[in-house]
């Protein structure tokens, strides 16, 4: 499905999120290197190819950025203000360092990326193609319940209670059937399933002109059998017995072609719809077990987070920081239409089935009560797409969206923090280039007056007047200098409690999302 490629296509963008994450928290800054390329990109290899090449030029970016920094910082504090590494030696024993973590956790991104690309190459379409049609769709069902035909005739028979019908019950159920399909690159056994839904679709607009044209006909052979009674020795020609009888042979035609074709989306049904969500159902217990090992090795590995070496809070961090924080925000949107488009699909598939299927319940005409499907007993399909809808509800997924979100949250906070971190760093930087011009203006002055030695006695005073500003702006620099390093360790604190605890819980909530997930595929498939 659409929403499924979105997702998996999430995955990707904040593994490459978390690289620039890290090569401008790195210190010495990393090299100008292309990002790892994946070779099975699957459909939207182009979008990874401008994702790569996005991020070379935003490593250049942050490079050129430290250097100015790194530039700023030797003209104003000492070199080890700015390379102060808030850490102690138990600590370093005991935990991770925040770089080094999230470099595996992009590993693990990337792992989850690749493993989800049979399914997503699974669900692929022409989303193009697949949205014409089903416009079409959801305008000959709009004629289809506008209709009174249908309805009196055949109130509980499949060409009113189509799969149409089904796709069209809320403004989102055309991107639940986009979702549900299929393509040729797949690894169905049997046909496609957008092939199979088309097919589907194609056999109950026979079905509706079928028993449309049945209707008229019947219509039609009533007046004429009334006609026929009512002047019965009378004259009655014998053309009009012909026409008579012409029109109850094409009420049997009529009849005996939506026969066929009830038959024919039946076999559809059972033959082909049915082991391709069995596939499905496969496919997607393979992928979220591979998904919970991946995530619960991140849970792991952002838990023994303990501590952050980085020689600076600036810019450049604030611009990673920024664009964690959108992918991150993109991945929370993407988690959550995934799992609103399986439940939408899953739906509209059951609702069909159950409407195709229904007992039935109106009288109608003596001609084409025949026609109605009864349903005898639960269709495994049918029951497939039950117990499917009671699976999703159980699913954990409030849990997962409430963790991503709150550390989303505390991502922009930390951008924040750093720019008023690196706003302290500009101030401290600034006095100290201002003490520095001071000083030196004062150490001429001191000069001039020593070869004028008959001043000296006289400019001491002087000299002592032009030495207190320098004293307090000395202390008006060592404040800075204190404020500078708070908001370096409350930087810090951001960083590794944020990462540790918020970072962490998305990936135990992601972990116990997907072993619920697995646990339910492997039930449906029982």
């Amino acid at each position: 499905m659409e929403a499924q490629r979105e997702y998996n296509q999430s995955l990707y963008a904040v593994a490459v999120a978390i690289r620039s994450f890290v090569a401008s928290h790195s210190s010495p800054p990393p090299s100008d290197s292309e990002p790892t390329k994946n070779t099975g990109a699957g459909p939207f290899l182009d979008s990874e190819t401008s994702i790569s090449s996005s991020e070379a030029d935003r490593k250049k970016q942050l490079q050129g950025s430290s250097d100015e920094e790194n530039s700023d910082h030797n003209a104003g504090t000492d070199g080890e203000e700015l390379g102060l590494v808030l850490l102690n030696d138990e600590a370093v024993r005991e935990g991770r360092e925040l770089l080094e973590a999230l470099k595996e956790v992009e590993v693990q991104f990337l792992s989850a990326y690749n493993s989800s690309l049979d399914v997503t190459r699974m669900l692929g379409t022409n989303t193009d193609q697949m949205q014409s049609a089903l416009e079409e769709t959801e305008e000959n069902s709009s004629k289809l319940k506008k209709s009174r035909s249908i309805s009196s005739i055949l109130s509980s028979s499949s060409s009113r209670k189509s799969l149409l019908r089904s796709s069209t019950r809320s403004s989102s159920t055309s991107t639940h059937f986009n979702g549900g399909l299929f393509d040729d690159n797949g690894a169905m056994g049997s046909k496609c399933h957008s092939l199979t839904l088309g097919m589907l679709y194609a056999l109950e607009q026979k079905l509706y002109k079928d028993v449309k044209a049945g209707e008229e006909t019947s219509r039609l052979y009533d007046r004429k059998c009334s006609q026929y009674s009512r002047n019965q020795g009378h004259g009655l020609k014998t053309e009009d017995k012909i026409r008579v009888e012409l029109q109850y042979s094409r009420i049997s035609v009529a009849k005996g072609s939506a026969e066929s074709t009830i038959k024919k989306i039946r076999k559809l049904r059972d033959e082909e719809l049915q082991p391709q969500l069995i596939e499905l159902l496969q496919g997607l217990k393979k992928n979220w077990k591979v998904m919970s090992e991946y995530h619960e090795t991140q849970h792991q590995i952002m838990s023994e987070v303990k501590w952050l070496k980085c020689s600076s809070y600036g810019k450049s961090q604030q611009h990673a920081t920024q664009t964690l924080q959108v992918d991150l925000k993109k991945w929370h949107a993407c988690f959550a239409q995934y799992v609103c488009s399986q439940k939408a699909y899953i739906e509209a598939l059951d609702g069909w089935m159950i409407e195709f299927d229904a007992p039935e319940t109106e009288a109608s005409s003596e001609n084409w009560y025949s026609l109605r499907p009864c349903r005898v007993s639960v269709l495994p399909t049918t029951e497939i797409c039950h117990n499917w809808l009671d699976g999703i509800d159980k699913l954990p997924y409030k849990t997962v969206a409430g963790a991503m979100e709150s550390f989303g949250e505390h991502v922009q906070a930390l951008m924040v923090q750093q720019g008023k971190e690196h706003q302290q760093k500009r101030k401290v930087d600034g006095l100290a280039g201002e003490l520095r011009r001071q000083a030196l203006l004062l150490e001429m002055n001191k000069h001039v007056s020593e070869l004028k030695l008959f001043y000296v006695q006289d400019d001491k005073p002087h000299e002592q007047k032009q030495t207190k500003p320098l004293k307090k702006m000395e202390n008006e620099l060592e404040q800075e200098k204190s404020k500078h390093h708070t908001a370096m360790e409350e930087t810090h604190d951001m960083y590794v409690n944020g990462f540790q605890k918020g970072f962490s819980s998305v990936f135990k909530s992601l972990a116990d999302f997907s072993k619920t997930s697995m646990k339910i595929y492997d039930e449906l498939l029982e």
